[in-house]
């Protein structure tokens, strides 16, 4: 590129005005850039390399794309265009165009100070869960690095697919120019073997060590180090470390691609790790103190005594409380009871209590928002894979109102998708059982 080309105020492909450079890297330099056909800010991703023909940049820009766009996934930077921009000397300069992200990059944020190891397994386990879903669609990222991790106010995101590859696809590369960055670079790769996605997780092994130790375990700069480094030693955490997190990093970064963990294992491990210890238990025969303000009542079914109130948080998901249910009594509580707490009635009791009265009506819009949220919880809670909640959350797009034609043949697709989903275990029962209730809902709010 000629020194005053690109710069700020450039209009490429009479569209995409840049603004500023905001990273410049070895193989392409990020540019923010406003997107005047549709007034939003972007980010756009151009190539340093000016000795490819146009056709072989413009493919090699396209293939990223698309590899990038191809998983649907909240944990993936969604790319919303490929394009080409006409240099002075009229060679063909290709671009990406990417959501701007605001935050930082793991990388950035390493540089400080190394990661609490619990939080390194609440970030790992979002890029595992990215990784996932992108080797579900069959594609490998090949370049998971702390560079290429944003820490975002909405989440962790995956960047730059530039030397991602469809799975099995065969690495015919010889000069070595896309095999990444030494110290990130799996051992396979090195041996020419096709795409595969232990490669990824690998990378992840990676990820998680330089989180917990401020640098990779073989921080090398060339080829010829990182062979040398690979000979000499083997890299281990600190012992005062969990032993299940070391366990897992030591799994990631096997030599043997085949007995890595997949990106799936490793992301319920690490949610595992991730997860807040739950508080202490109460001492056996200590009476349960009951927090001022909640609203409690004593019931009696079945002989069995049961504390029922509304406790700060119950475990469901906030933005979808569930129906209010009708009073069990008119009776005033007595006061001495509020701590008396017994276990529940069995199920056969259940059954012979008294039948509620039907929740109140439901607005069919507030039916499908509520269905919509519980989605989205069980796919943050694990309880739905992420593939299977992008596809169930499309098929609530399609519930446009009550009246709309078709919407009970919709809503019936929606309901064998849950169960389907829940029978090969990729919706857990809990979850199942939630997505039904909430179905039955909208079906109600349909009716009404």
């Amino acid at each position: 590129m000629t020194h005053d080309w690109p710069a700020a105020g450039d209009l490429l492909a009479r569209r995409y005005r840049l603004v500023a450079l905001l990273e410049s890297g070895g193989m392409a330099d990020i540019w923010r850039a406003e997107d005047e056909l549709l007034e939003r800010p972007v980010a756009l991703k151009l190539p340093t390399d000016t000795t490819a023909t146009s056709a072989e940049a413009l493919h090699l820009a396209w293939k990223e794309a698309r590899l990038a766009a191809r998983p649907a996934h909240p944990g993936i930077a969604v790319v919303h265009d490929y394009n080409g921009a006409v240099r002075p000397d009229r060679s063909v300069a290709p671009f990406v165009v990417m959501e701007l992200l605001t935050g930082e990059t793991l990388a950035a944020r390493v540089e400080r100070a190394p990661l609490p190891w619990r939080e390194a397994a609440r970030v790992g386990t979002a890029v595992a869960e990215a990784l996932a879903a992108a080797h579900a669609s069959g594609v490998v990222h090949r370049d998971i690095k702390p560079g290429n991790v944003m820490l975002t106010p909405t989440g962790v995101k995956i960047l730059d697919f530039g030397i991602s590859a469809i799975t099995g696809e065969p690495d015919d590369d010889e000069t070595g120019a896309t095999f990444g960055t030494p110290a990130y670079v799996a051992p396979e790769r090195l041996d020419g073997k096709p795409a595969e996605p232990a490669t990824d997780v690998y990378g992840l092994g990676v990820l998680l060590y330089e989180m917990v130790a401020g640098q990779p375990p073989y921080p090398v700069d060339t080829w010829e180090e990182l062979e040398q480094a690979r000979r000499t030693r083997r890299p281990e955490l600190p012992p005062e470390l969990p032993a299940a997190f070391r366990k897992l990093v030591a799994d990631c970064l096997g030599d043997e691609p085949g007995l890595r963990p997949t990106a799936e294992e490793a992301a319920d491990r690490l949610a595992l790790l991730g997860a807040e210890p739950p508080p202490p238990r109460h001492a056996a025969g200590r009476r349960l103190a009951v927090p001022a303000g909640i609203v409690t009542a004593v019931v009696v079914i079945a002989g069995a005594v049961v504390l029922i109130g509304r406790p700060e948080d119950t475990g469901e998901e906030r933005a979808a409380p569930p129906l209010p249910a009708p009073a069990a009594s008119s009776a005033r509580p007595s006061p001495s009871a509020s701590t008396l707490v017994k276990l529940p009635p069995s199920p056969a009791a259940s059954r012979r209590a008294t039948t509620p009265a039907p929740p109140p009506e439901l607005d069919f819009d507030d039916a499908v928002a509520r269905m919509r949220s519980a989605v989205e919880t069980g796919r943050d809670r694990r309880q739905i894979r992420p593939d299977v909640a992008v596809d169930l959350l499309n098929l609530l797009d399609t519930l446009d109102g009550a009246e709309a034609p078709g919407v009970d043949a919709r809503v019936a697709d929606l309901r064998r998708k849950v169960r389907s989903r829940a029978e090969e275990g990729s919706v857990a029962p809990a979850r199942a059982d939630v997505l039904e209730a909430r179905l039955a809902d909208v079906d109600r709010a349909a009716g009404s």
